[in-house]
């Protein structure tokens, strides 16, 4: 496998990138979904890793640098669905390109209620185990992914996602001051489709009955289940996916 290591193409395994495509030490990194070539919501993921970097002391490549290793990338590593991961540390700047196999499947939630178990974060960081750990169990017990609660008994999110929530006919998503990564997803549903933001409890959850897992890979996913609570996946739930997938925007980098 190809990627990019500071200011070109090299092998992975010759720059110490693990074939799941995360290399060592630390940093801060953004996860980017591609298809046929374009790119989903750059802009966006490029301020956000702008403002890690700048809570973390981290210099950024140039912005010319970035999209022309990303042109470079995918040109060598193409898949028709992608995911783009940029990751960025004091003495690196690694872009790693592989397939992305779409979730179509409605998802399963649990309910995560003891805040010691999930680490909060509040920027992209690597390493990333413990979140991708928490997502391994939440699979091996048959579910997609986990809901979480602070210890003020409000909903956060998942291990890798956001959510939105239909509770007592308004599609809404927890505030930041609940301990939520600011998510690219999540910023376009709020600023562009019209989904509120409000604290939402544990017990809140019980008067939903509808939701969607956000992220930028999965764009919008309907939830079937919380924690064995049935949700509707009606002709409303229907019209918000269409509205969100047409507004989160791809175009071409080159």
């Amino acid at each position: 496998m190809q990627i990019w290591f500071n200011d070109g193409l090299v092998d992975a395994a010759r720059a110490g990138v693990a074939i799941d495509g995360w290399p060592d030490g630390e940093g801060i990194f953004e996860t980017i979904k591609t298809q046929g070539g374009e790119i989903y919501e750059l802009g966006r993921h490029m301020r956000r890793a702008l403002d890690a970097a700048n809570q973390k002391v981290i210099s950024l490549p140039s912005e010319d640098l970035v999209r022309s290793a990303i042109v470079q990338l995918l040109a060598v590593e193409p898949h028709e669905i992608g995911r783009l991961r940029l990751l960025f540390s004091l003495d690196r700047f690694v872009a790693v390109h592989q397939k992305y196999e779409e979730i179509s499947k409605p998802a399963r939630l649990a309910v995560i209620a003891d805040p010691a178990e999930v680490e909060g974060i509040s920027i992209k960081t690597f390493p990333y185990q413990h979140r991708l750990d928490l997502l391994a169990r939440a699979q091996s017990q048959g579910f997609d992914e986990i809901i979480c609660i602070n210890t003020s008994n409000e909903v956060t999110e998942g291990a890798v996602s956001n959510f939105i929530f239909r509770i007592d006919g308004k599609w809404v998503t927890s505030p930041l001051t609940s301990g939520v990564l600011p998510g690219v997803q999540r910023g376009i549903v709020i600023e562009r489709c019209g989904v509120g933001v409000r604290l939402i409890s544990r017990n809140d959850l019980a008067r939903a009955d509808a939701a969607f897992v956000i992220s930028s890979l999965k764009i919008a996913l309907s939830v079937s289940e919380i924690d064995g609570l049935q949700m509707k996946i009606d002709e409303d739930c229907v019209g918000l996916e269409a509205d969100i997938r047409a507004k989160t925007l791809k175009h071409s980098v080159g």
